[in-house]
């Protein structure tokens, strides 16, 4: 197993929220930690936990999969947008490029690119033989995951197949196996078998520099032996520099299996088990030039006035929003005043912000469904220094105070017909005794014609 530095530096990288009902049962075990036997049970089923909550890291979002509409459409409909219709009019078909190992081949065959994102189509088939090998179509709890599950209970409980582990075992027994691309693939030895991890460092290269950017995944069923796999990649002017033409390069192609996407409390999430987890190492390189000139030339760019928001010692504005072919995509600079390390990681502190999520509502006062991410986190100490951290981080290791921290955000929003105005509402979320609580801080309003 990899060391536990290197993972908990992965899983920082990741948008990662506990569900409530897992929290609530890791604290009612905690209750009785005075009892020796508890311990040991608590260990053994952290492991189960650890085992089933397996997903590939090399992206901020998890691997995800279901049915629908061929074309790219599903990307951003699982991160949270309904997509223009507009999408096939700015859908480039893309020639040679294929990877294969044996029979199964990989193709890359067309790309969008729009102000914020752009995405890869590919299209997966596969032999027989690796489809089978990779169990598609089957549960991801395998015979070895039940049999653990059972000695870890049967041991704490003499109960076999009725007690926690198990339970919470069954609880995925109907998520079928669909496949998963990695790009940058490193093999490892993880749980005593090897894996193919994605690289820890980057996760895309453009134009030749490696960078780390947000990205997820989606894949379509065509049939047992076909999958559409959509990779999208949220690169902003940040990461682009102004640039409107690029190449983007994926190279270690490596096939793997994983749960097909589930909803839970916390959202859609994607499961694995280390024991169902397989992969083939495809090696092979994509590289392919994109554009978002098109796009561009029918983009209307606003520049919002007193379009800002204010809460304790934070002010958020928008700073420009971008209305494109296919999406709306608005940029929110975020400043933070007399920061501190008890301030940013104590929700007791008077100061504390919790996390802000956006909702975006059209002039009918109807929610427009959007998705947010944080490209940039600067903090400027008291003495004058600058660091730049990872993005979500709140330097659980620094002692500071007076310090002031900046952010940039972008919320990709959906662009409907007939939509003069949009209203952007930041709302602080914090996990109480009570379960979550939210507080609205405000509204920012944009005439988007």
């Amino acid at each position: 197993m990899r060391d536990i530095e290197e993972l908990l530096e992965l899983s920082s990288k990741q948008d990662v929220k506990i569900p409530l009902k897992i929290e609530y049962r890791i604290q009612n075990t905690l209750k009785h930690k005075h009892k020796k036997q508890w311990k040991n049970y608590i260990k053994k089923f952290v492991t189960i936990m650890a085992s089933i909550m397996v997903v590939f890291v090399g992206s901020i979002s998890v691997y995800a999969a279901f049915g629908g509409t061929i074309g790219g459409k599903p990307v951003l409909e699982w991160i949270g947008i309904r997509f223009s219709d507009e999408y096939e009019n700015y859908k480039v078909n893309v020639e040679g490029q294929e990877v294969a190992y044996n029979e199964t081949k990989i193709d890359l065959v067309s790309t969008v690119c729009d102000e914020g994102f752009t995405i890869l189509e590919f299209d997966v088939k596969l032999s027989k033989q690796d489809k089978e090998y990779l169990r598609l179509g089957e549960s991801i709890i395998t015979e070895e995951d039940i049999q653990q599950a059972k000695e870890i209970d049967e041991e704490q409980f003499n109960e076999t197949g009725k007690t926690p582990a198990y339970n919470h075992l069954m609880e995925a027994k109907d998520t079928m196996n669909t496949v998963a691309l990695i790009f940058f693939g490193q093999e490892q030895e993880e749980y005593g078998k090897t894996v193919y991890n994605p690289e820890p460092t980057y996760n895309v290269i453009i134009d030749g520099e490696e960078m780390w950017t947000k990205t997820t995944q989606t894949v379509t069923k065509i049939s047992d032996y076909e999958y559409k796999v959509y990779q999208l990649f949220l690169l902003t002017d940040d990461e682009l520099k102004g640039k409107e033409n690029f190449k983007i390069s994926l190279n270690r192609v490596v096939l793997g299996n994983t749960g097909e996407k589930k909803k839970t409390e916390s959202g859609m999430q994607t499961i694995n088990t280390a024991n169902n987890a397989r992969y083939i190492n495809i090696g092979g390189e994509f590289e392919v030039e994109v554009s978002k000139e098109k796009a561009l030339q029918n983009t209307n760019v606003i520049y919002p006035e007193n379009a800002e928001v204010t809460y304790k010692k934070m002010t958020q504005k928008i700073e420009e929003v971008k209305v494109t072919p296919l999406q709306i995509i608005a940029k929110v600079s975020t400043t933070i005043n007399d920061v501190s390390l008890q301030s940013l990681s104590s929700s007791w502190n008077e100061d504390h912000i919790g996390l802000i999520d956006f909702k975006v509502y059209d002039n009918n006062n109807q929610e427009l469904s959007s998705c947010q991410y944080e490209t940039k986190r600067v903090i400027t100490y008291e003495n004058g220094k600058t660091e730049e951290w990872a993005t979500g981080d709140i330097g659980t290791f620094k002692d500071f105070e007076n310090a002031t921290m900046y952010l940039t955000e972008y919320i990709i929003i959906e662009k409907k017909e007939d939509v003069d105005s949009i209203k952007i509402v930041p709302v602080e979320k914090n996990i109480t005794d009570n379960g979550e609580e939210e507080n609205t801080l405000g509204e920012m309003q944009v005439d988007i014609h």
